[in-house]
């Protein structure tokens, strides 16, 4: 078997947002990330308002490609996260979304950021879905919309916090 090093493959820049960790998990998800990422990890915790008694926090990685979808595989087994990753290289790269009410979405992004729909995915969905309001949903479900409206909540407590701090460091 033919085992190629990071360097071989390209590497890629990814962010993850934990938007809800209960308490008791976060030594293990800290450790099964270092596990896959073959380093330290270093996640500023804090309290999550909307899910008392669990916590939020983010980092940001620089690892081979590929490395995005090791670490939403082992996140994902632990069906109490609320996730985001989204991962870069040069010109594309992909987004996770995880809930455990939704389950795990996989979308590609553009440079943009924007997610890319394929022609083939397109096909699929008008030939399933003979009803205008079923092509619609099945459309959203392409592009991730349940799980960004779910995930919104969430991202509005990440940006108020970091107002916050804005606030605090320039009085």
């Amino acid at each position: 078997m033919i085992t190629y090093t990071p360097s071989e493959i390209g590497y890629c820049h990814g962010r993850l947002n934990i938007y809800s960790c209960p308490k008791a998990l976060i030594k293990h998800l800290e450790a099964g990330l270092e596990r896959e990422l073959n380093e330290r990890v270093n996640i500023n915790w804090q309290s999550q308002v909307l899910k008392p008694g669990s916590y939020r926090g983010q980092m940001s990685y620089s690892s081979a490609i590929g490395s995005g979808a090791k670490i939403v595989n082992a996140l994902k087994s632990w069906s109490y996260l609320i996730f985001e990753l989204s991962e870069f290289n040069s010109s594309e790269g992909s987004i996770y979304f995880y809930t455990k009410e939704l389950g795990l979405y996989r979308g590609s992004i553009n440079s943009q950021g924007q997610i890319v729909v394929s022609e083939d995915m397109l096909k699929s969905a008008i030939t399933q879905n003979l009803s205008q309001s079923d092509l619609t949903i099945a459309l959203e479900k392409l592009m991730g919309r349940p799980w960004d409206d779910f995930l919104e909540p969430f991202r509005r407590v990440e940006i108020e916090a970091a107002s916050s701090l804005a606030d605090r460091l320039s009085v």
